[in-house]
This record gives structure tokens, sequence and C-alpha cells, in this order.
């Protein structure tokens, strides 16, 4: 009979979180690329055994989120422990951006990303690889958020307060949330064990258990004690995070209290139907002042359907407002908000500098050479007030 001593199983593979000891550099154009062969970006299969590959990328990903964080500092974005109030960087919490002088700002820009991401992070597939890191991450997107006017009385920059829906699982040992993928990859007793069990008490962070409470704490606690009674609000939501945002707002009693400091919101890759709407206050303002983006093979901002959808599109399309391409290099939801960055900031600029502004009567027109064209549906037209046609 033979017995297998704990200490007899391999240990766990350690990586160092730093490029240059992975073995990377940034070069000049801010990719990331192999120092034993420039021409090369980060390589996954190191080995045949998944648990090393999955301990290098956690590693790699965690110097690239480092080197993210560096640079959203650097413009003047701070860092806030959630639940507000946490000052204990060992308890559990959950970190955002904030701009640092927040508290004098007329227009705010919330942002939410997926909540497979990590801080600041849009696609590692294009911050570790063709792209580079600012284009990558949110890093791209605050630098063209600080190039705005925050209204035509106002030529100072928004505030931003960049959310962070990812890192909602508290690691106890490192002290720092993790996203559902990250969590499986922390260092464990051997190289061999199954992966961690979640502990609700141990491995959760107080009001921000899910991506919708993380949404709830952010407008109910943040928004009121961070930001300006009188400051207007954009909202920028991509994937799932889109359809937590307007299940929160899609409510009568949170409209009456955020409601009227909403400017704009625009979706990028969410699934919440219009139809289904249950409040008329959000759903008038997402009709008059709110803009959805899908993967489409039609041109970056070319109009894809109207508020109640498109019948000829494949897939999802009744948003409640008017749905624009996000253009044919887009093929998952995480580049989304990359390929359509300048074209979701100018319309946010342009609704800023309109007081008054509704989404105009937008009329689509199906080409002859549509594959999923039907008779019929030429063309259909569709207006802020008009409803379904």
């Amino acid at each position: 009979m033979f017995r297998r001593r704990w200490s007899g199983l391999p240990a766990d593979p350690v990586f160092p979180s730093n490029l240059e000891e992975l073995g990377y550099f940034v070069n000049e154009v801010d990719e990331i690329r192999s120092r034993d062969d420039p021409d090369c970006y980060f390589k996954y299969f190191l080995t045949k055994n998944a648990r090393w590959n999955d301990r290098q990328r956690f590693s790699f990903n965690e110097a690239i989120a480092n080197i993210v964080a560096s640079r959203l500092e650097a413009e003047s974005l701070n860092k806030v422990l959630l639940p507000l109030g946490t000052t204990d960087p060992a308890a559990p919490h959950v970190k955002i951006g904030v701009s640092s002088d927040i508290d004098k700002k007329s227009r705010v820009v919330l942002i939410f990303g997926e909540s497979a991401q990590e801080f600041g992070i849009l696609a590692h597939r294009v911050a570790g690889g063709p792209g580079g890191i600012d284009q990558g991450s949110m890093v791209s997107l605050v630098r063209a958020l600080k190039n705005q006017t925050s209204s035509p009385a106002d030529a100072s920059p928004p505030g931003i307060i960049l959310a962070n829906p990812g890192e909602l699982w508290w690691w106890p040992q490192g002290k720092r949330g993790l996203t559902p993928t990250q969590r499986h990859s922390i260092p464990m007793s051997s190289a061999v064990h199954l992966g961690v069990y979640h502990d609700e008490t141990n491995n959760s962070i107080p009001e921000n258990r899910s991506p919708a409470e993380h949404v709830r704490h952010t407008f109910e606690k943040v928004v009121p004690a961070l930001v300006p009674a009188a400051a207007k609000l954009d909202i920028i939501a991509v994937g799932d995070l889109a359809d937590d945002v307007e299940t929160f707002l899609d409510d009568e009693k949170v409209w009456a209290e955020v409601g009227g400091r909403l400017s704009s919101m625009t979706l990028l890759g969410g699934f919440y139907n219009a139809a289904e709407s249950k409040f008329a206050g959000f759903k008038t303002f997402v009709n008059d002042r709110a803009r959805a983006y899908m993967i489409h093979d039609h041109p970056l901002d070319m109009l894809v359907a109207g508020p109640y959808g498109n019948p000829k599109i494949t897939g999802h399309t009744s948003y409640g407002c008017p749905v624009y391409s996000t253009g044919p290099d887009t093929v998952v939801t995480e580049t989304m908000l990359i390929t359509a960055r300048d074209a979701v900031v100018n319309w946010i600029q342009e609704v800023a500098n309109t007081p008054e502004y509704k989404n105009p009567t937008v009329e689509v027109f199906i080409d002859d050479s549509c594959d999923d064209k039907q008779e019929g549906w030429e063309s259909t037209s569709w207006g802020p007030d008009e409803g379904e046609k």
C-alpha cells in the first residue's frame, strides 16, 4: 500500500507580475512584445499544462493592470475604495477611479465596463496585443473625455467616475478584488488542486456582491457623496453592465432620485428590451437621449435600427433608442468601446452642447444587396415621439 504525502504534490508555479521579468517590453507604439523576438506578442502556451499557462497569464494581466492603473492615476483619477468610507486597505473593498476635482464639475461621465474585466481594462486581446495598452484600456477613453467641454457655459472638461464591476471577488490573501476568471488562477496549495472555494463571508465585498449591487452603490452612495447636486450625468455602459444599469434606472423611485440629473446614456452590447420597460419616465429618456451600439458589418456609426428595432437585422435591436453599428472590425463585445470610442465621445459632447437635445427622427433604408432583405421593408422611419411603425 502506498501513501502520497501533501509534500509530494507538485508545487504551484510562480511568475513575477512584471513585464520585464516575464520577458516582455513595451515598444514605441505602446504594444507589448517579446524580448526574445520583438515581432511576437504574448505567448500563452508555455507548456501543455493548462495550470502553468493560466498562472503565467494571471501575472501577465496583472502587470498590464498595474501599468493601466498608474496611467489612470497620471490622468488625475484618484483611487476610491468601496463601500464608500472604507479606509483599511486590508478590509474587503473594490477600487474605482474618480476625478480629483470632481466636486467642482458641472458634468460627470459614469463609465461601467464589463464584469469580466479588471479595473481600467477594456480588452486584454488589445492591451496585450495589436493595438497597445492605451487602446485596450480606459486610458484612451479618459483622455478623450478630458478634451471635452462640460457645457456651453463651462469650458472645463467633465469629471469621470470609472466604476469597477469586475473585481468583486475578494481575495483575502492578496487583499484585493478579482474578476471571475482571475479567482481561479490565484496561487493554490499545489498545482493539482481543483480550485478555490467561494465563501460568501470571506470572498464577498459588502454592498458590492454583484455587478448589479455595484451599480446601485455607485448611484446611491458614490454619486450623492462626491458629485455636486447640480451636475449632469452621462452614462457609458458596456455588455452585461448595460443591462444592469438599465434595470436599476427602470424604476419609479430610482428615477425620482436620479432621472432629472441624466444628460445622456450610451449602451454598447446590452440586451435590455425596450418593450419590457416598466417606467414611462425612463422609457422616454431612453427614446430621447440615449443611443445603443451593436456589432454589425455596416460602417462605424451607421444607423442600424430605430427605437423599436429593425426586423431585418439578425439579433436583438429593440433598445428603445436609435441603434448604430460599431463597424465591421468589431467582432466581440469587449472591443466595441475601443472601435466606437470617438463616435461615442463625439455624441456625448453633442448632447452636452444642446440642453434641449432629442434624438432626431431617423430613417433606415435596407440595401437591395443585403443578404437578409425581405420584401416590404425597404425603408422604415422612427421618431422620438412616433412609437412603433
